[in-house]
């Protein structure tokens, strides 16, 4: 997605960017001919323009968090195991069933769109992938090593169990409108990994410390730099920036007033319209994300939360990114100009580079 037009004197909202011919993988997934890239969807247009609202909530994302009593259980069990020395090769396997036990299954929530939405099951694998990216358990390449490999010998000697986290949100150089505000462009876009280092009291708690340090800092940079591979090595990574954009694309019909300038009450795509976008099965509990690795006879145990968040309005509210300037003055053609069927919504357009 890279521009959004108003027409007033149609009544015509416009978004715009790059196209081209599509196909259904083998998976049943609509990908680009060319690219391989997911295709946007309207049923998460639909979706995000509804949460972008009045009656929305203005976010949207998920959590993927553990339960305070696993979490409890699985620092006594790491404790205990320390004491008791070295784990020999053979019992490698029933010990990482031990922590998978221990720390049960994390719960799922799901912030501003509905949960069994495609929008959801989107943000929802991605974030899950994401982390077992981080631990080990999924191979993204030289460029994402995991947290193990990652961590420095003063790492490995003072850790025991390290309570991370992980998130997800959009990254954008800039958002340019026009002075009459009938034209933006969204540059650089991108997704960007964030990480806190977090501990865990007696009590199971997760308690934050604002600061992410070390490999947790590293992974989380890594991830980011390297995020357009890891979309060509995974399309739910590619499909997750098409979610943000067409976010930010309904976060900016709301709140700069697009849809009132072209007299648009949204119709069928209103909170309470006709149109029903596909419900589809989204877990609400997943296995905990949790790893080990033994370090000099010591175990090191990595536990994973955080989730995806598109905080949009903080982005529109940052005066540095979003920017009234000239190169976003309406270039892309109406439907008025174009001889087109009365039910045809899409068009192709040539754009020319501006000097």
């Amino acid at each position: 997605m890279r521009f959004v037009f108003t027409y007033p004197e149609t009544g015509d909202i416009v978004i715009g960017g790059p196209a081209e011919g599509f196909k259904v993988s083998k998976t049943g997934t609509a990908i680009g001919a060319t690219s391989g890239h997911p295709v946007l969807q309207l049923d998460d247009l639909v979706t995000v323009l509804r949460a972008f609202t009045a009656e929305g909530g203005g976010v949207i994302g998920c959590s993927i968090d553990p339960r305070p009593e696993g979490l409890k259980q699985i620092n006594d069990l790491v404790a205990r195991s320390n004491k008791k020395g070295s784990l020999s090769p053979g019992q490698v396997k029933n010990w990482t069933t031990q922590l998978g036990n221990a720390l049960g299954r994390q719960n799922i929530t799901i912030t501003g769109v509905p949960a069994d939405s495609r929008v959801a099951r989107v943000l929802v694998e991605a974030d899950y992938k994401m982390k077992l990216i981080g631990i080990g358990q999924l191979d993204a390449g030289k460029d994402v090593p995991g947290i193990f490999k990652l961590m420095t010998a003063d790492e490995r000697k003072d850790s025991s169990l390290d309570a991370l986290r992980w998130w997800l949100s959009m990254k954008y150089s800039q958002v340019l409108h026009s002075t009459a505000g009938d034209a933006f462009q969204l540059v650089g876009s991108a997704v960007l990994c964030q990480s806190e280092n977090e501990f865990v009291n007696t009590r199971g708690e997760r308690v934050a410390t604002g600061q992410a340090a070390g490999s947790n800092r590293t992974f989380a940079q890594n991830f980011t730099d390297h995020y357009a591979s890891l979309s060509r090595q995974d399309r739910v990574f590619s499909d997750l920036q098409n979610i943000f954009d067409l976010a930010l694309v309904a976060a900016l019909v709301n709140r700069h007033g697009l849809a009132d300038q072209v007299s648009w009450d949204m119709g069928v795509f209103g909170n309470h319209g006709d149109f029903h976008p596909a419900a589809h099965p989204v877990p609400r509990t997943v296995d905990s994300v949790v790893n080990h690795r033994v370090f000099n006879g010591r175990d090191v145990v990595v536990q994973v939360a955080g989730g995806v968040r598109a905080d949009i309005g903080g982005l529109l509210a940052d005066r540095r990114t979003v920017k009234n300037q000239l190169a976003a003055q309406r270039r892309c053609p109406g439907r008025s100009s174009i001889d087109l069927a009365a039910d045809r919504w899409w068009w192709d357009v040539v754009v020319k580079p501006t000097n």
